[in-house]
Protein backbone atom coordinates (compact mmCIF):
# COMPACT_ATOMS: atom_id res chain seq x y z
CA UNK A 1 0.00 0.00 0.00
CA UNK A 2 1.02 3.60 -0.52
CA UNK A 3 2.50 5.35 2.51
CA UNK A 4 1.25 8.78 3.62
CA UNK A 5 3.39 10.81 6.01
CA UNK A 6 1.07 12.67 8.41
CA UNK A 7 2.71 15.75 9.95
CA UNK A 8 0.30 17.09 12.57
CA UNK A 9 0.13 17.59 16.31
CA UNK A 10 -1.17 14.88 18.64
CA UNK A 11 -4.07 15.95 20.88
CA UNK A 12 -4.44 13.03 23.26
CA UNK A 13 -8.12 13.74 23.98
CA UNK A 14 -10.60 15.19 21.50
CA UNK A 15 -10.72 14.05 17.89
CA UNK A 16 -8.60 16.21 15.59
CA UNK A 17 -5.25 16.32 13.78
CA UNK A 18 -3.47 12.94 13.92
CA UNK A 19 -6.28 11.15 15.78
CA UNK A 20 -8.62 11.73 12.84
CA UNK A 21 -6.04 11.70 10.04
CA UNK A 22 -4.62 8.27 10.87
CA UNK A 23 -7.91 6.31 10.97
CA UNK A 24 -9.30 8.10 7.90
CA UNK A 25 -6.12 7.49 5.88
CA UNK A 26 -6.07 3.85 7.04
CA UNK A 27 -9.73 3.28 6.17
CA UNK A 28 -8.93 4.47 2.64
CA UNK A 29 -6.42 1.62 2.19
CA UNK A 30 -3.31 3.74 2.74
CA UNK A 31 -0.56 3.32 5.33
CA UNK A 32 -0.33 6.31 7.66
CA UNK A 33 3.04 7.21 9.19
CA UNK A 34 3.27 9.85 11.92
CA UNK A 35 5.69 12.73 12.32
CA UNK A 36 4.16 14.58 15.30
CA UNK A 37 4.87 18.29 15.65
CA UNK A 38 3.67 18.69 19.24
CA UNK A 39 1.91 16.77 22.00
CA UNK A 40 -1.13 18.16 23.85
CA UNK A 41 -3.22 16.64 26.62
CA UNK A 42 -6.42 17.81 24.88
CA UNK A 43 -7.35 19.90 21.87
CA UNK A 44 -7.47 23.64 22.47
CA UNK A 45 -11.21 24.37 22.06
CA UNK A 46 -13.29 24.11 25.21
CA UNK A 47 -10.46 23.10 27.53
CA UNK A 48 -8.30 25.09 29.91
CA UNK A 49 -4.86 24.35 31.34
CA UNK A 50 -4.02 21.77 28.66
CA UNK A 51 -0.44 20.60 28.48
CA UNK A 52 1.72 21.34 25.44
CA UNK A 53 5.06 19.84 24.42
CA UNK A 54 6.91 21.16 21.36
CA UNK A 55 8.53 18.28 19.47
CA UNK A 56 10.95 20.26 17.28
CA UNK A 57 14.03 18.38 18.47
CA UNK A 58 12.34 14.97 18.38
CA UNK A 59 11.10 15.55 14.83
CA UNK A 60 14.68 16.00 13.65
CA UNK A 61 15.80 12.81 15.42
CA UNK A 62 12.93 10.83 13.88
CA UNK A 63 13.67 12.10 10.38
CA UNK A 64 17.40 11.45 10.78
CA UNK A 65 16.62 7.83 11.69
CA UNK A 66 14.29 7.47 8.70
CA UNK A 67 16.91 8.88 6.38
CA UNK A 68 19.50 6.42 7.70
CA UNK A 69 17.05 3.71 6.62
CA UNK A 70 16.34 5.45 3.29
CA UNK A 71 12.59 5.51 4.02
CA UNK A 72 10.45 7.32 1.44
CA UNK A 73 6.76 8.21 1.33
CA UNK A 74 4.24 8.42 -1.51
CA UNK A 75 2.62 11.52 -0.02
CA UNK A 76 3.02 13.96 2.85
CA UNK A 77 0.05 15.62 4.54
CA UNK A 78 1.10 18.57 6.72
CA UNK A 79 -1.28 20.38 9.06
CA UNK A 80 -0.83 22.38 12.28
CA UNK A 81 2.78 23.40 12.89
CA UNK A 82 2.85 26.40 15.21
CA UNK A 83 6.36 27.76 14.69
CA UNK A 84 8.39 29.31 11.90
CA UNK A 85 11.25 26.95 12.82
CA UNK A 86 9.07 23.96 11.91
CA UNK A 87 8.04 25.61 8.63
CA UNK A 88 11.67 26.17 7.67
CA UNK A 89 12.67 22.65 8.68
CA UNK A 90 9.86 20.97 6.74
CA UNK A 91 10.46 23.17 3.70
CA UNK A 92 13.82 21.49 3.15
CA UNK A 93 12.93 18.09 4.63
CA UNK A 94 9.62 17.09 3.03
CA UNK A 95 11.02 16.90 -0.54
CA UNK A 96 13.80 14.63 0.75
CA UNK A 97 11.26 12.22 2.27
CA UNK A 98 9.04 11.83 -0.80
CA UNK A 99 9.37 9.29 -3.57
CA UNK A 100 10.09 10.59 -7.06
CA UNK A 101 6.35 10.93 -7.80
CA UNK A 102 5.35 11.75 -4.22
CA UNK A 103 2.87 14.55 -3.54
CA UNK A 104 2.98 17.17 -0.79
CA UNK A 105 -0.42 18.27 0.61
CA UNK A 106 -0.48 21.29 2.94
CA UNK A 107 -3.23 22.63 5.18
CA UNK A 108 -1.71 25.96 6.32
CA UNK A 109 -3.51 26.13 9.66
CA UNK A 110 -3.24 29.60 11.20
CA UNK A 111 -6.50 31.58 10.98
CA UNK A 112 -10.25 31.66 10.39
CA UNK A 113 -13.14 34.13 10.26
CA UNK A 114 -10.83 37.01 9.33
CA UNK A 115 -8.51 36.62 12.32
CA UNK A 116 -5.29 34.83 13.21
CA UNK A 117 -5.45 32.09 15.80
CA UNK A 118 -3.57 32.95 19.03
CA UNK A 119 0.24 32.90 18.62
CA UNK A 120 0.06 33.40 14.83
CA UNK A 121 0.80 36.64 12.98
CA UNK A 122 1.81 38.17 9.66
CA UNK A 123 5.39 36.90 9.99
CA UNK A 124 4.10 33.35 10.33
CA UNK A 125 1.90 33.83 7.25
CA UNK A 126 4.92 35.11 5.31
CA UNK A 127 6.93 32.04 6.28
CA UNK A 128 4.00 29.75 5.46
CA UNK A 129 3.92 31.13 1.92
CA UNK A 130 7.37 29.63 1.33
CA UNK A 131 6.05 26.21 2.39
CA UNK A 132 3.03 26.65 0.12
CA UNK A 133 5.47 27.16 -2.76
CA UNK A 134 6.94 23.71 -2.05
CA UNK A 135 3.57 21.95 -1.81
CA UNK A 136 1.74 20.29 -4.70
CA UNK A 137 -1.73 20.91 -3.22
CA UNK A 138 -2.65 23.55 -0.63
CA UNK A 139 -5.90 23.53 1.34
CA UNK A 140 -6.38 26.93 3.05
CA UNK A 141 -9.62 28.47 4.19
CA UNK A 142 -10.45 31.93 2.87
CA UNK A 143 -8.87 33.75 5.82
CA UNK A 144 -5.61 31.84 5.47
CA UNK A 145 -5.50 32.42 1.72
CA UNK A 146 -6.00 36.13 2.31
CA UNK A 147 -3.24 36.40 4.92
CA UNK A 148 -0.74 34.26 3.02
CA UNK A 149 -1.21 35.81 -0.43
CA UNK A 150 -2.31 39.34 0.38
CA UNK A 151 -5.66 39.18 -1.40
CA UNK A 152 -8.83 40.85 -0.07
CA UNK A 153 -10.60 38.78 2.59
CA UNK A 154 -14.22 37.88 1.90
CA UNK A 155 -16.12 34.85 3.15
CA UNK A 156 -18.34 32.49 1.19
CA UNK A 157 -19.15 32.79 -2.49
CA UNK A 158 -18.19 36.47 -2.53
CA UNK A 159 -14.59 35.40 -1.91
CA UNK A 160 -14.55 33.72 -5.31
CA UNK A 161 -14.44 37.19 -6.91
CA UNK A 162 -10.74 37.12 -6.06
CA UNK A 163 -10.03 33.48 -6.92
CA UNK A 164 -8.33 34.19 -10.27
CA UNK A 165 -5.93 36.58 -8.54
CA UNK A 166 -5.35 33.95 -5.84
CA UNK A 167 -4.54 31.24 -8.41
CA UNK A 168 -2.13 33.61 -10.15
CA UNK A 169 -0.38 34.40 -6.86
CA UNK A 170 -0.16 30.72 -5.90
CA UNK A 171 1.41 29.74 -9.21
CA UNK A 172 3.94 32.54 -9.55
CA UNK A 173 6.90 30.34 -8.62
CA UNK A 174 5.52 26.80 -8.65
CA UNK A 175 2.76 24.64 -10.09
CA UNK A 176 0.34 24.31 -7.20
CA UNK A 177 -3.23 23.01 -6.98
CA UNK A 178 -5.78 24.52 -4.60
CA UNK A 179 -8.71 23.44 -2.46
CA UNK A 180 -10.22 26.59 -0.91
CA UNK A 181 -12.52 25.60 1.94
CA UNK A 182 -15.60 27.57 2.93
CA UNK A 183 -15.82 29.20 -0.48
CA UNK A 184 -19.16 27.62 -1.37
CA UNK A 185 -21.01 29.13 1.59
CA UNK A 186 -24.08 31.11 0.55
CA UNK A 187 -27.35 32.33 2.02
CA UNK A 188 -29.34 29.27 0.91
CA UNK A 189 -28.07 26.89 3.58
CA UNK A 190 -25.14 25.53 1.59
CA UNK A 191 -21.39 25.45 2.03
CA UNK A 192 -18.52 23.78 0.22
CA UNK A 193 -15.15 24.29 -1.40
CA UNK A 194 -13.52 25.59 -4.57
CA UNK A 195 -10.93 23.43 -6.33
CA UNK A 196 -8.30 24.26 -8.93
CA UNK A 197 -6.20 21.52 -10.52
CA UNK A 198 -2.90 22.98 -11.72
CA UNK A 199 -2.26 19.95 -13.95
CA UNK A 200 -5.50 20.14 -15.94
CA UNK A 201 -6.69 23.72 -15.23
CA UNK A 202 -10.00 22.20 -14.09
CA UNK A 203 -11.79 24.32 -11.50
CA UNK A 204 -15.19 24.66 -9.86
CA UNK A 205 -17.23 24.91 -6.68
CA UNK A 206 -18.76 21.89 -4.95
CA UNK A 207 -21.53 22.41 -2.40
CA UNK A 208 -23.57 20.49 0.12
CA UNK A 209 -25.93 21.34 2.96
CA UNK A 210 -24.67 23.57 5.74
CA UNK A 211 -25.10 22.05 9.19
CA UNK A 212 -24.94 25.13 11.41
CA UNK A 213 -22.33 25.62 14.08
CA UNK A 214 -18.58 25.59 14.54
CA UNK A 215 -17.19 22.13 15.19
CA UNK A 216 -13.66 21.29 16.25
CA UNK A 217 -11.60 19.08 13.95
CA UNK A 218 -13.68 19.52 10.79
CA UNK A 219 -10.76 20.98 8.83
CA UNK A 220 -8.55 18.02 9.72
CA UNK A 221 -11.28 15.58 8.71
CA UNK A 222 -11.91 17.40 5.44
CA UNK A 223 -8.23 17.46 4.57
CA UNK A 224 -7.70 13.82 5.47
CA UNK A 225 -10.56 12.69 3.24
CA UNK A 226 -9.40 14.81 0.31
CA UNK A 227 -5.81 13.60 0.64
CA UNK A 228 -6.86 9.97 0.97
CA UNK A 229 -9.00 10.13 -2.15
CA UNK A 230 -6.45 12.00 -4.26
CA UNK A 231 -3.56 9.73 -3.31
CA UNK A 232 -5.73 6.79 -4.34
CA UNK A 233 -6.10 8.26 -7.83
CA UNK A 234 -9.30 10.29 -7.62
CA UNK A 235 -9.27 13.58 -9.52
CA UNK A 236 -8.93 16.72 -7.41
CA UNK A 237 -12.57 17.44 -8.23
CA UNK A 238 -13.74 14.03 -7.00
CA UNK A 239 -11.50 14.19 -3.93
CA UNK A 240 -12.94 17.60 -3.03
CA UNK A 241 -16.48 16.37 -3.66
CA UNK A 242 -16.01 13.37 -1.37
CA UNK A 243 -14.85 15.62 1.47
CA UNK A 244 -17.61 18.18 0.88
CA UNK A 245 -20.38 15.56 0.79
CA UNK A 246 -19.09 13.39 3.66
CA UNK A 247 -18.56 16.10 6.27
CA UNK A 248 -22.23 17.15 6.71
CA UNK A 249 -23.18 13.53 7.32
CA UNK A 250 -20.47 13.22 9.94
CA UNK A 251 -21.73 16.33 11.71
CA UNK A 252 -25.33 15.12 11.62
CA UNK A 253 -24.22 11.75 13.04
CA UNK A 254 -22.67 13.62 15.98
CA UNK A 255 -25.42 16.05 16.97
CA UNK A 256 -26.97 13.74 19.54
CA UNK A 257 -23.71 13.65 21.53
CA UNK A 258 -24.05 16.27 24.30
CA UNK A 259 -20.26 16.39 24.65
CA UNK A 260 -19.55 16.74 20.94
CA UNK A 261 -17.74 20.08 21.29
CA UNK A 262 -15.20 18.44 23.59
CA UNK A 263 -15.17 14.94 22.12
CA UNK A 264 -15.10 15.89 18.44
CA UNK A 265 -17.19 14.50 15.59
CA UNK A 266 -18.28 10.86 15.46
CA UNK A 267 -16.42 10.47 12.17
CA UNK A 268 -15.90 6.77 12.81
CA UNK A 269 -19.46 6.03 11.66
CA UNK A 270 -18.49 7.09 8.13
CA UNK A 271 -15.25 5.17 7.75
CA UNK A 272 -17.01 2.29 6.01
CA UNK A 273 -18.33 4.69 3.36
CA UNK A 274 -14.80 5.98 2.75
CA UNK A 275 -13.53 2.42 2.38
CA UNK A 276 -16.30 1.70 -0.11
CA UNK A 277 -15.38 4.79 -2.13
CA UNK A 278 -11.80 3.54 -2.48
CA UNK A 279 -12.88 0.03 -3.45
CA UNK A 280 -15.18 1.39 -6.13
CA UNK A 281 -12.45 3.74 -7.34
CA UNK A 282 -9.95 0.92 -7.68
CA UNK A 283 -12.39 -1.28 -9.59
CA UNK A 284 -13.78 1.44 -11.87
Amino acid sequence: MKKVLIVHDISCFGKCSTTVAMPIISSMELTGVLLPTSLLSTHTAGFEDYTFLNLNDEMKKIVAHWQSLDLKFDAAYVGYLGSIDQIEYLNKTIPQLLTEDGKFYLDPVMADNGEFYPAFDAEYAKAMRTLCETADVIMPNQTEASFIYGIPYTEGEAGLDNVDALIEEINQTSKTSLILTGSGKDDDGQTGAFYYDADTDARGVIKDRLVGGSFHGTGDIFGSIAVGAHVNGASLEDATALAVHTLPQMIENSLDNPDMMRDGLDFEKSLGDLSQFVRQLKHA
